[in-house]
């Protein structure tokens, strides 16, 4: 489960789309000079989580598979490299992102103090860690949407192909790996499930999909966006309760 939790979405330094052109939301919801034809469904939700991500955005997802399940709730900032996480996974977990520089806060780590400091330029280049603190890494599921169909407005339904999703997924932070490795435990990884809104603006809001493993029954994900273009700040912990990651920690992660 912990294995896949950076591949699937929940942890929220999501970034964008693998696959889609990372320019398109520089004017999203800007008034067009003449009128253009609403995008087809598949490119409607695939360049909705592009304009999401465009910009500062809040997020909220929860994951289940079997008797485990997560939820995470953070806000972020991806040009400035910024990001605050807090949730349950499963164990109560905060973290936070200041340009290269990762601040976790969980017991099963045991330090001395509560917070490790961590440089991500240490980390080796498929560390799960460093894929999960990557902002372009965590939604390369929408990059395999293969099939979609208008539910209403703007509420949308479909199906994603995990091998074509990995196929367009870039290679940093171990993306195009855990694709594959997600698509292994699926008892059908060509056939995804999904469903997703997108706003007036032609953002994405809300994504959820369902994979059916081998091993693990359903894992299910559901994630919402919104707080589009809000402030995000984050500071660094308190220094009396920071401690420097060791190698043994750059190693395990």
């Amino acid at each position: 489960m912990r294995r896949l939790i950076p591949v699937l979405c929940v942890v929220f330094a999501a970034g964008l789309v693998a696959g889609c052109d990372t320019t398109s939301g520089e004017n999203a919801g800007a008034p067009s000079a003449s009128a253009t034809p609403a995008p087809d469904p598949v490119t409607a939700v695939r360049q909705g989580m592009d304009r999401s991500l465009a910009g500062t955005v809040t997020m909220d997802a929860s994951m289940k598979a079997g008797n485990q399940a997560m939820t995470l709730s953070g806000k972020m900032d991806p040009g400035a490299r910024v990001l605050l996480v807090t949730g349950t996974a499963p164990e109560p977990i905060e973290a936070r992102l200041i340009g290269e520089t990762a601040y976790i806060k969980m017991d099963s780590l045991d330090g001395d103090k509560p917070w490790m400091k961590l440089d991500l330029t240490k980390l080796r280049p498929g560390s799960s860690l460093r894929q999960s603190f990557d902002f372009t890494s965590q939604t390369g599921i929408v990059g395999g949407v293969v099939s979609a169909e208008a539910t209403g407005e703007g509420r949308y339904r479909g199906i994603a192909d995990l091998g074509k999703a990995a196929e367009a997924a870039s290679t940093d932070a171990g993306m195009r790996q855990g694709l594959e490795s997600s698509a292994k435990l699926a008892k059908d990884p060509t056939a995804i499930p999904f469903e997703a809104t997108v706003d007036a603006e032609g953002r994405l809001t809300a994504l959820s999909y369902t994979i059916a493993t081998k091993t693990l029954g359903d894992l299910v994900a559901e994630m919402k966006m919104g707080g589009f273009g809000e402030p995000v700040r984050v500071s660094p912990p308190p220094a009396d309760d920071t401690e420097e990651a060791d190698e043994t920690m750059y190693a395990f992660f």
